[in-house]
């Protein structure tokens, strides 16, 4: 059951410092460091594959001239 409360702490992390202090909560509820790397890189990964969401800074959001 910890491990899925660290996930969930570093899938909601948005932000450098979040993630940095979800890494932490991980890393006390006992999740070897080994096992967050290999989150964060899967979670990057299913990022980066997903369209960006409207509103997000994509180029829909840009007015045309």
């Amino acid at each position: 059951m910890a491990h899925e409360v660290a996930k969930l702490m570093l899938e909601h992390a948005g932000t450098f410092i979040e993630r940095t202090e979800a890494i932490k909560v991980a890393l006390s509820l006992g999740m070897p460091l080994n096992e967050i790397e290999a989150y964060l890189d899967w979670l990057d990964s299913i990022r980066s594959a997903a369209p960006p969401k409207k509103g997000d800074g994509g180029s829909d959001d840009q007015p045309s001239d």
